[in-house]
């Protein structure tokens, strides 16, 4: 019994602290609570040279940013969040080597 319990705790504990996923692109909205962390996941594959960069063109009031974490070359990055307010923002992120871009990708967030 005592290992159950011990094990609904953790459980309880890491759902809580998981991150929700936004996979939303615009011009689809992602919704979320204030005071949820979520992240979006991006393929990144550090062989080719090029790599995710998050523009700070978005209201950190709505949005604090907790930085990124890459995955692998098969996973790749997490931009990881956390809602602050009601409101909504826009991120950006480009796929950059030195100057060239070769992609971008844009996630509406909508805090409620």
């Amino acid at each position: 019994m005592r290992y159950s319990l011990l094990t609904c705790i953790m459980l309880l504990l890491f759902m809580r602290c998981s991150y929700q996923q936004a996979n939303l692109e615009t011009p689809l909205e992602n919704n979320f609570e204030i005071e949820k962390k979520f992240r979006i996941s991006l393929p990144e594959n550090h062989t080719t040279g090029y790599m995710w960069q998050l523009n700070s063109n978005y209201d950190s009031e709505i949005l604090d940013y907790y930085g990124s974490v890459f995955r692998g070359n098969e996973k790749g990055v997490d931009f990881n969040f956390r809602t602050l307010k009601n409101g909504k923002t826009c991120l950006k992120f480009a796929l950059i080597k030195y100057r060239d871009t070769s992609e971008t990708k844009e996630f509406i967030i909508n805090v409620k």
